[in-house]
């Protein structure tokens, strides 16, 4: 399978590595809190039969760096914004992964011109959408990484991005109301995120539709790639049918 590696400089010196698949209409997958691209090795295949597909490694993660002392939602949808114009595409089809979801419905927010359709993925939009162990082990671990950032770089540049787990990603209900894209919100019945959460997010994006789908948890798209992969086909190989 043929691939492009590429680098976008962003504005203040950070590095954002994405890499390309395929030909058709633009695709980006964006993946979770800690996690990189990779994490949507078991998609590319059947989704670049189809599309062009973007995947990318979001500010300071992956093989990408990151130049700021905090990070938040909208400045990560500044750099898709950016990596959009420098390929020249005027429109995407976004497919985010628990904060990659997050960070799609931000990017509908801010530049609802450059959005055809969202796949939403276990986002959440506010931190008690999480159930509680997990909530709390993601207390745990910033504790942890906190204290080893003290003598460790690694863990000191880890903390900008753990910090997003215990914030608002900044959109109220009626922010969620103004996102026109149609929208797929998928989640396995077993997820961290609240069932009643993804429900919420259905409900307040006019155009969404909700899946859930039994036996599944967080790590759906992995644990059963094709059940995922073909949810995801037919909403969008329906929605461009139409």
């Amino acid at each position: 399978m043929k691939s492009e590696k590429k680098t976008a400089s962003m504005p203040d010196g950070s590095q954002i590595y994405y890499e390309t698949y395929g030909n058709g209409p633009a695709l980006f997958l964006l993946h979770g809190n800690g996690g990189s691209g990779r994490y949507f090795s078991k998609q590319i295949n059947s989704f670049c039969k189809h599309f062009e597909v973007f995947v990318v490694d979001s500010r300071g993660h992956g093989r990408s760096t990151n130049m700021r002392p905090e990070i938040n939602f909208q400045l990560m949808a500044e750099d898709l914004h950016h990596i959009m114009d420098l390929e020249q595409i005027e429109k995407a089809d976004l497919l985010g992964f628990s904060d990659g979801a997050n960070l799609a419905m931000v990017f509908a927010s801010m530049y609802p011109d450059r959005i055809n359709h969202l796949i939403l993925n276990a986002g959440n939009t506010f931190p008690s959408g999480i159930r509680l162990l997990p909530h709390l082990a993601s207390y745990i671990q910033y504790s942890i990484v906190w204290l080893g950032s003290f003598v460790d770089k690694g863990m000191r540049n880890f903390l900008p991005i753990l910090r997003l787990l215990f914030r608002e990603i900044g959109l109220s209900t009626e922010d969620l109301e103004k996102i026109k894209a149609p929208t797929l919100v998928i989640v396995g019945k077993h997820d961290v995120v609240k069932t009643q959460h993804s429900m919420y997010i259905a409900r307040s994006i006019p155009n969404a539709s909700f899946a859930i789908v039994s036996g599944q948890g967080h790590m759906f798209a992995r644990r059963n790639p094709k059940r995922f992969n073909q949810e995801v086909l037919e909403f969008l190989l329906e929605e461009r049918s139409d």
